[in-house]
């Protein structure tokens, strides 16, 4: 799968392994990862940091 510079919400997930979409909201909240609102209102978040939080596990 390709992703461009930043990714939704289900494709963030799917790059960190996680299976429930508050979960993700709560990593956050809580300031492990950051979302980004360059359209409207839709998150998105960078996939270097999600990659960056990915190989730390």
């Amino acid at each position: 799968m390709e992703y461009g510079e930043y990714v939704g919400t289900k494709e963030a997930m799917i790059i960190l392994g996680i299976k429930s979409e508050t979960t993700i909201i709560k990593h956050e909240k809580s300031g492990k990862i950051k979302a980004y609102r360059p359209f409207a209102n839709r998150k998105r978040f960078k996939v270097s940091e999600l990659l960056n939080i990915q190989s730390k596990k």
